[in-house]
């Protein structure tokens, strides 16, 4: 480094202390063990699990794919130091709502009836036509949404994880809430994603 000016020196030296702070300080989430085996039970979790660092007061959201008739067990775990956890889990629905598309007027034929309401008849059988009248005519459609469902909340379920056998593919998304505080710690959150097959031989999408 001899022939490099100092001003480009002194900005290399930055650089190189700013990564080597960055490694020392950082915490590999992944190598912590933040739920214990009988949490984890049999369940594979190096799909789709996500393990990152949270500070008080943030969210986490994460998008995974739970495919059909496959057997999951979905919870969050996060190191003492960050205080209380928060998860939901939502599942992509569709709603359908029966919509008025048009309103125009129709004429229609008005029929002569008895007293009691029953329509008249001619001799050859046809309804006896006394006049017409215009009506309001309205055509109904049927308008879809796609919404989120909330299928789980930690906060008043019974169990501390979810467990789910989709009947087809579909995409879930876990949303992580750490409590606010008065003093930010920052710690590591584990969000376990675990598959295991009820049928091995049986897959489909």
């Amino acid at each position: 480094m001899n022939n490099i000016q100092p001003t480009y020196r002194l900005i290399i030296i930055a650089i190189l202390t700013l990564i080597v702070t960055s490694v020392g300080f950082g915490q590999n989430c992944s190598k912590k063990k933040l739920a214990s085996k009988e949490m984890r039970e049999e369940y594979d979790y190096r799909g789709q699990s996500l393990f990152v660092e949270m500070a008080n007061g943030d969210t986490t959201t994460l998008k995974i794919v739970l495919y059909s008739k496959q057997n999951y067990k979905i919870f969050v775990v996060g190191e003492q130091k960050i205080g209380n956890l928060e998860y939901e889990i939502h599942v992509p629905r569709k709603k359908f709502n029966r919509v008025v598309k048009e309103v125009k007027p129709k004429t229609v034929s008005v029929y002569k009836k008895d007293p009691d309401g029953f329509y008249l008849y001619n001799n050859n059988g046809n309804r006896i036509e006394i006049g017409k009248e215009t009506i309001q005519d309205t055509i109904w459609t049927r308008e879809t949404a796609d919404i989120e469902e909330l299928v789980y909340n930690s906060r008043n379920s019974e169990f501390p994880y979810w467990l789910a056998t989709p009947n087809k593919t579909q995409l879930v998304t876990i949303r992580v809430i750490a409590d606010e505080a008065d003093k930010i710690i920052i710690g590591c959150v584990g969000l376990y994603v675990g598959r295991e097959y009820s049928n091995i031989y049986q897959f489909r999408r």
